[in-house]
């Protein structure tokens, strides 16, 4: 049976991620600081992606099998929809060439955070499939997801972060910090915590740690971004990814049912790979017909709202036309 409180849940942290580029399209800033949302938007995501990576009910890991559902579920889709967004994308961003724009779709940047989840995933499955063979395979799959994470720790602190950022080919170093993620929400399904997650004195320690932790980052020359990696401090956005993403999930087990969310959620990444692409599209046209912004946030809500409409109608079309692949074949 569906959990339509992990759909929520995601549905969220789309709304977070659609709320940020419809403010820097239709604005030309964001407003809601970014430290304050969207990384934990994205580390939530990734959470619960390690949270449904394998079905409770299942004993061993088919490696082949969970290859093949990447390769479909995330590797096609991503080379399908940024070469077909690529084309309108370039001819209406006159400072980005279609061969910029393409390459961009070839070294994994076209859309960065899918990049490095697919190569996330991949590198997990590899490891629980070596790591069960193992006497303690818990063990061995953390060390092997935990390392990674400090290594690129280890990495930013010796080697100029420029450097850095032009060998980030398919987003391997935001990739190998995703396993730890990844572990965390196997682990948390796996050991049935959400029923401790969803109690409201956890709840409130987690909404105290995650405030504490925006405060020092909004008041501060802190930085928490994952990409480009610009992270004062590692340990700090481990506690903040962790916090925010149990907390996101906790509270969508109090939430009642949302048929917008549950459908968001469920279709959460053709929802992400238009993230960018729908609210340029809309504000393009507010500008034209001479909504443009002019200081007043409500103009936002309004944009964000005829946005997220006009994904969800998108998102709903390109379902029903899947359904109608997978009859016919």
């Amino acid at each position: 049976m569906r959990d339509t409180k992990i759909d929520i849940a995601r549905g969220l942290c789309m709304v977070s991620i659609f709320l940020l580029h419809t403010e820097i399209y239709y604005t030309g800033e964001e407003i809601i600081p970014y430290a304050c949302h969207v990384d934990n938007s994205l580390l939530a995501f990734v959470f619960i992606s390690g949270y449904l990576f394998i079905k409770p009910s299942s004993n061993t890991f088919d490696l082949r099998h969970k290859l093949l559902s990447i390769l479909k579920g995330i590797t096609l889709p991503y080379f399908i929809f940024t070469t077909a967004i690529a084309f309108p994308k370039a001819f209406v961003r006159e400072d980005t060439s279609l061969v910029e724009t393409l390459t961009s779709v070839v070294t994994g940047h076209a859309s960065w955070f899918l990049a490095a989840l697919m190569l996330a995933e991949i590198l997990f499955a590899i490891i629980i499939h070596f790591s069960s063979k193992s006497k303690h395979p818990t063990f061995w799959l953390f060390i092997c997801s935990t390392l990674p994470y400090l290594l690129i720790a280890a990495i930013y602190h010796f080697v100029p972060n420029d450097f850095l950022h032009d060998t980030n080919i398919w987003c391997w170093q935001n990739a190998l910090m995703m396993l730890l993620f990844l572990f965390a929400g196997m682990m948390c399904r796996k050991k049935k915590l959400l029923s401790h997650l969803q109690q409201p004195k956890i709840l409130i320690i987690l909404a105290l740690v995650i405030v504490s932790i925006k405060w020092l980052v909004t008041s501060t020359d802190m930085t928490l971004t994952m990409e480009p990696i610009n992270i004062s401090s590692f340990t700090l956005l481990l506690v903040d990814g962790l916090a925010g993403a149990m907390l996101i999930v906790g509270v969508c087990r109090h939430l009642p049912d949302n048929a917008l969310l549950q459908f968001t959620g469920k279709h959460s990444l053709i929802y992400y790979f238009i993230c960018g692409a729908t609210p340029m599209a809309v504000c393009l046209a507010l500008n034209k017909i001479g909504f443009s912004y002019s200081g007043h946030y409500w103009q936002v809500i309004v944009t964000f709202i005829l946005v997220f409409l006009t994904a969800t109608v998108i998102t709903y079309g390109i379902t029903k036309i899947k359904e109608g692949e997978l009859k016919r074949s």
